[in-house]
């Protein structure tokens, strides 16, 4: 339990100290620059207290995280400083609760995403802590599915990031992977999460799926596809008729 409850204050601990940074910048998207590098931290840090196993489903989770957790924090990094402003969904939130956001937003925003992540990294804490388990096919399977997550996840960046360098006043991509879905990047993301509830269910951790069928509503419902749906529709011309020929997860392979 001890060793939970260090994790968690680790994760916990990195929102919290970006919380008076945003105050500065008055930047509250800044809360992202710890999403990615956070679960690599708690799980690279549970691994090392559970004696830093050589069970390869274990190392399969430390080592894909780690790489996914690392990217995912340089590329969002890196958007921040070159955009220089404050991401639409919560420029949205900083709007709506007026003068007092600054507090709310460290409840709100920061410790909120602080417990969102503890709660989506126990199936992988709980596999890293498991005795050896004989390698089988779901490690297999689950790796190719997260590495498969991981490379659609940095395709679909890339190709956002060069096109906003392009057309930094705005625009709709459609082309690339957006010409087959909406959303490359959750859809890699949500792979990714299988992948690892996958590795994690081979080494005994059996409800680790619960973790990745959360991380997919959350995506799909309650910060990714569903808010973004209805704000790029608002801002971006043509995003409607986009919307209803490409689908928003499901690539659309034939287009």
């Amino acid at each position: 339990m001890t060793d939970y409850l260090i994790v968690a204050a680790l994760g916990l601990g990195g929102f919290v100290l970006l919380w008076p940074v945003s105050l500065i910048r008055r930047d509250a998207s800044i809360v992202d620059f710890w999403w990615g590098p956070g679960f690599a931290v708690m799980v690279f840090t549970m691994w090392v207290l559970s004696g830093a196993s050589m069970d390869p489903h274990a190392q399969a989770i430390v080592a894909l995280i780690g790489i996914w957790g690392l990217r995912l924090g340089i590329v969002l990094g890196r958007r921040r400083i070159r955009e220089g402003e404050e991401d639409g969904r919560y420029r949205e939130m900083r709007e709506f609760r007026g003068t007092s956001f600054w507090w709310k937003s460290l409840f709100m925003v920061f410790i909120l995403q602080g417990v969102m992540q503890v709660l989506l990294a126990t199936g992988a804490l709980a596999a890293v802590r498991q005795p050896d388990a004989p390698i089988g096919p779901l490690l297999l399977l689950g790796a190719a599915v997260a590495f498969i997550g991981f490379t659609l996840e940095a395709i679909s960046d890339r190709q956002l990031d060069r096109f906003r360098l392009e057309k930094p006043h705005g625009g709709l991509l459609t082309t690339g992977l957006r010409a087959h879905v909406r959303y490359p990047s959750y859809l890699g993301e949500i792979l990714f999460w299988w992948g690892i509830a996958l590795i994690a269910v081979e080494a005994g951790v059996l409800w680790a799926p619960i973790n990745a069928v959360a991380q997919t509503w959350i995506l799909m419902k309650l910060s990714g596809v569903t808010i973004l749906d209805r704000r790029l529709a608002e801002t971006r011309p043509g995003y409607e008729e986009y919307s209803r020929t490409v689908p928003a997860l499901i690539p659309n392979v034939l287009r």
